[in-house]
């Protein structure tokens, strides 16, 4: 059973009136656009309104009495607050004039339902997916708040991108106690280029690969002194070329350290970005294509991190805890979880 929201759109040819519920609505001639709910069934809901059956129970069948039915358009989701999403989308797009009180008495929008002279070319189900996405990190955002790993402790470019390389393989609890006594050691670029490989190695012990790591650490801290003036690079084409630095790396630096929109997409971001229905790729490497256009910019340097703690604790690979998870409802495996124990 599908749930979901949906957008009508409709045009009156004459002005009309409507009555519903002994409320009186004056409309004039023009395009209308009703945003509507259906939790417990939205193929069935959005049929009926397609339908030339009788229809006398909602205020949008009073209008479709009277208008033209040109659009029904879906939009599958379990949380009901997108219905309100998309009022506020409506309402905030220009050329549109809210029916104060239609299709909203039950709730505290002012209007459900929008009138315009001509009709208005807008992406609005693309608006609403995007602050699907927002309101999906916002909820993981409050379910995380406060909690922070060893890793996100570290915050300058040059403590991210040493704390990266160290954490390849690398279990969190270990990755923050290394960087640690490394930073200690070698605060910087400069003192950790004057250290033997093998002393780096034996600090960041017990890291995976720590021989292979510590030698790549001293020519990353020497690239940086002798070629770029002491400084991380800010740009993805000289920090790939650090030894033993990849795309993600990169891109976390960028996006922790320079406050740049990039997203480090690893397993945990492939995963949960697929099971929330956002995108269907195959690879992290194809999720970041992809991710990097789709994001909102408000919300694209936090997600790492909220879903890489989501992933380790709620949405697991295997066997996801959806009865625990903040934003079920944003969230099609989520739903088709609902489903099956019905």
């Amino acid at each position: 059973m599908q749930h979901g929201v949906y957008l009508l759109i409709l045009k009156l040819l004459d002005d009309t009136t409507v009555h519903c519920k002994k409320v009186r609505f004056d409309l004039k001639a023009g395009w209308y656009y009703y945003c509507g709910s259906a939790m417990n069934g939205l193929s069935a809901r959005i049929n009926r309104h397609l339908s030339d059956e009788k229809k006398n129970h909602w205020h949008i069948d009073f209008l479709l009495e009277h208008g033209q039915l040109q659009a029904a358009v879906p939009f599958v989701v379990h949380d009901a607050r997108m219905e309100h999403e998309l009022a506020a989308i409506l309402h905030h797009t220009p050329g549109m004039t809210p029916v104060p009180g239609f299709g909203a008495s039950d709730c505290n929008c002012n209007a459900h339902l929008f009138h315009s002279e001509e009709l208005v070319h807008q992406p609005f189900m693309k608006k609403l997916f995007e602050r699907q996405m927002e309101l999906a990190v916002d909820g993981l955002a409050h379910q995380y708040e406060g909690i922070e790993t060893p890793v996100e402790s570290f915050k300058t470019p040059w403590e991210i991108l040493v704390s990266c390389v160290i954490s390849l393989r690398t279990k969190d609890e270990v990755t923050g106690p290394a960087s640690k006594r490394l930073f200690q050691r070698a605060p910087g670029p400069d003192e950790l280029a004057q250290l033997d490989p093998h002393e780096i190695g034996q600090l960041i012990y017990p890291a995976g690969f720590y021989k292979t790591k510590g030698t790549n650490l001293k020519k990353i801290a020497r690239i940086i002194r002798d070629k770029h003036d002491g400084r991380v690079p800010d740009n993805k084409r000289e920090l790939l070329a650090l030894p033993g630095v990849g795309i993600k790396t990169a891109n976390l630096v960028l996006a922790d350290g320079y406050g740049q929109y990039e997203i480090c997409v690893d397993t945990h971001v492939h995963r949960i970005c697929n099971r929330m229905g956002w995108i269907q790729t195959r690879t992290p490497e194809e999720s970041e294509n992809v991710l990097k256009d789709l994001l909102p910019r408000s919300i694209i340097r936090e997600t790492n991190g909220l879903m890489v703690k989501h992933g380790q604790q709620i949405c697991k690979p295997h066997r996801p805890y959806c009865d625990r998870c903040p934003i079920t409802g944003l969230c099609n495996t989520g739903m088709q979880h609902e489903n099956d124990s019905r």
